[in-house]
């Protein structure tokens, strides 16, 4: 009988925890490496609350589904173009207590000086069997550039991806790289080069006839 007792005991508890506790971790992946002037945004089971908000509407409801939203960098039709700082907010089941980092400011650098995107995030709540909050915002950098770095920010190298899993979720952000223009100047020395190199092969291939001649 004890045995019994133990076994439905044992099952019940099994049966609590996957009721309470998550399948699969939530995601957000922020890719700015595509074709300008987009930014994709990817979310998956943020599964409480108000679920994945973007810009102020909801990009997916609480559930375990996936969602996704391109978006462009900057306002369209404007002169001159001005970078959109793009935020989010997210509700998700958690498994135990949040770790640190809980929170971050991240500026993507560019190889030639300057900065490409900035990405903030913050994260509260949690605890076994509670509700977490993602929040955070993404601006990229649009030519010419504008954006300088927050004081404090934490500095990568743009096309390297960034990465601010916590309990529950992964999350992360990859920047576009920018292509440095050739300057003005250099085609015209690549031209004049061919040139004076065409004009030296000509003489001394006159010289080499005058010669056998």
């Amino acid at each position: 009988m004890k045995r019994i007792l133990l076994g439905v005991t044992m099952a019940a508890t099994m049966a609590y925890q996957g009721a309470t506790s998550p399948a699969t971790a939530a995601s957000l992946v922020i890719n700015d490496a595509t074709t300008d002037p987009n930014i994709i945004f990817s979310v998956g089971q943020f599964d409480a609350g108000s679920g994945f908000i973007l810009d102020g509407t909801t990009l997916m409801s609480a559930g375990l589904g996936t969602a996704s939203r391109t978006v462009l960098e900057g306002t369209p039709g404007a002169a001159p173009v001005g970078p959109i700082t793009h935020t989010f907010s997210g509700n998700f089941l958690i498994g135990g207590p949040l770790v640190a980092p809980t929170s971050g400011t991240i500026a993507f650098t560019e190889a030639g000086g300057g900065i490409s995107d900035i990405l903030t995030f913050s994260y509260t709540g949690g605890g076994a069997g509670g509700v977490a909050t993602l929040t955070g915002s993404f601006v990229s950098d649009v030519d010419p550039g504008t954006l300088l770095a927050p004081p404090g920010a934490t500095l990568v190298s743009e096309g390297t991806p960034f990465t601010f899993n916590n309990t529950n979720i992964t999350a992360s952000a990859v920047s576009d790289v920018e292509i440095t223009p050739l300057p003005a100047a250099l085609p015209l020395f690549a031209s004049g080069a061919g040139v004076l190199g065409f004009l030296g092969w000509r003489r001394k291939r006159k010289q080499a006839q005058k010669i056998t001649e």
